[in-house]
């Protein structure tokens, strides 16, 4: 007789956490999939830096459930039409397991809503899993 195993999944909040223990990774069925980050202030965004779990942590030396190609908007509200769209970026399953994405597309405007679209990951057919993000910027300058 087998008894079958239940995990409760990560939630999001994970991927904002500096904790990169195999397994503590907000993972999501599929290779597509997204966040809203609400910053603790508006800020310019400057850069994005993604993390997944180091190659060698990692089972068999497998990055297949590792981010690919993403795309980071900021937004101003939930459900915003036109977001600014600060890049299309790709995470290295073959570079450092920390990677920094400085933005392709500046704006003058300070966001506290940033949106990270999962569009693929390294080949894992069930699930993709992100280790951390993090938002990169300044406050605006007070004139």
């Amino acid at each position: 007789m087998s008894v079958p195993l239940y995990r409760v999944p990560n939630s999001p909040n994970v991927a904002l956490q500096p904790d990169i223990t195999p397994g503590k990774c907000w993972a999501f069925k599929g290779r597509q999939g997204y966040m809203m980050i609400k910053l603790a202030q508006a800020v310019l965004v400057e850069g994005f830096s993604v993390e997944h779990l180091p190659k060698k942590l990692s089972l068999n030396n497998d990055l297949s459930s590792a981010p690919n190609k993403f795309v980071v908007r900021g937004i101003t509200r939930p459900g915003q039409e036109d977001p600014h769209i600060f890049g299309e970026f790709a995470y290295s399953d073959t570079g450092d397991s920390l990677q920094y994405f400085p933005v392709k597309k500046r704006s003058k405007i300070a966001y506290e809503i940033v949106e990270l679209d999962i569009q693929s990951n390294h080949g894992h057919i069930d699930y993709t899993c992100l280790y951390r993000i993090r938002v990169h910027g300044q406050p605006p300058k007070l004139s």
